[in-house]
């Protein structure tokens, strides 16, 4: 009796069952669409607002997107602002937050606040309460669940120090013959310290100023060197200062610093924020009628702001987390 041979069509299909089992599965739709897990994402916090913020904001996400995600948390020190950056950072599975304060100074009650509200410092600021949001009692805190790493702000860093020269150059003739002038606008919060009655016999600057022009100071040496500049000078202008005189003598002495200077050399005012605009009207008001040029722009827009981002982004996310306190919220301490 002959054996029945299996027909050409049958075998193909068994061979083809044969090779699915033995060959290993796909991966599921699923697997395939799960996002992955970033080693970092960067928190932003800034003003944010103008046209010169929207346009760097979007080069920064163009920049370290999609390897690194960019949250931007406006305002200042608004808790939940920051809250909502830090819930879309941790949706997109970062491992560690990267905070990157885009203020003029580190050395500020904004920039402690922050810190309280990350849970790197225990107690939020006094100061920055006082001022700019007195009546609050408790102060809340964001809730994190990632390890927070905060950066210095931008401060003298190198790259600070070019985008400030090169706005010295552009109204420049001949640098070796001109005086570059920084202004900045110091800390808006006041300080409750006992010496205010002294300060004000005096006429002597508030404390918070007085530190922020000399880190001014060594900014515009630095770029006095880096633009061939024959001398460079600093000042801090308080337009949110809580009393008029404080306001009037930033004034009078920025108006006397740049007249005496203008009398045997060509001078330059640049503003020192991140967003020029912020500081113009405050200067103009404070030079109006005294012979000198003034740069219109800040720090932004400039693409050497987005390098300091990723550059500062990528060597922060290699420290430890920094949060160490992570209640609710906590009352303000008794000044």
């Amino acid at each position: 009796m002959s054996q029945r041979r299996m027909p050409p069509a049958a075998l193909a299909l068994l061979c083809c069952a044969w090779t699915a089992q033995a060959a290993p599965q796909p991966a599921s739709p699923r697997s395939l669409f799960a996002p992955r897990r970033a080693a970092y994402g960067v928190l932003l916090l800034g003003q944010g607002g103008s046209r010169a913020w929207k346009s760097f904001l979007a080069e920064v996400i163009r920049t370290l997107s999609p390897a690194v995600p960019v949250e931007f948390a406006p305002g200042d020190a608004d808790v939940k602002a920051v809250q909502k950056s830090i819930d879309r950072l941790e949706a997109a599975r970062v491992g560690k937050i990267v905070a990157l304060p885009l203020y003029a100074s580190s050395h500020s009650p904004l920039m402690e606040e922050t810190r309280f509200l990350l849970g790197i410092r225990q107690d939020p600021s006094p100061a920055f309460f006082q001022g700019a949001r007195s009546g609050y009692k408790l102060v809340r805190r964001a809730r994190v669940l990632r390890p927070v790493v905060l950066t210095a702000a931008p401060d003298d860093h190198p790259l600070v120090v070019e985008i400030l020269a090169s706005r010295a150059l552009s109204l420049s003739r001949k640098p070796s013959d001109e005086a570059v002038v920084l202004v900045g606008l110091a800390p808006a919060a006041p300080e409750a310290q006992p010496d205010l009655g002294t300060r004000v016999r005096t006429g002597a600057p508030s404390g918070l100023a007085e530190e922020y022009r000399q880190t001014l100071a060594g900014l515009a040496e630095r770029v006095r060197a880096r633009g061939g500049f024959a001398l460079a000078r600093a000042a801090v202008l308080e337009p949110e200062a809580p009393r008029q005189f404080q306001r009037e003598r930033a004034e009078a002495a920025l108006r006397k610093l740049v007249a005496e200077l203008s009398r045997s050399r060509r001078v330059l005012v640049v503003p020192h924020a991140i967003d020029g605009a912020q500081a113009l009207r405050p200067i103009r008001r404070a030079l109006g009628g005294v012979f000198m040029r003034c740069a219109e722009q800040g720090l932004l827009p400039d693409a050497r702001l987005v390098r300091w981002v990723e550059d500062t982004a990528r060597d922060a996310a290699a420290l430890p987390g920094m949060r160490t306190y992570k209640d609710d919220g906590r009352a303000l301490p008794d000044p």
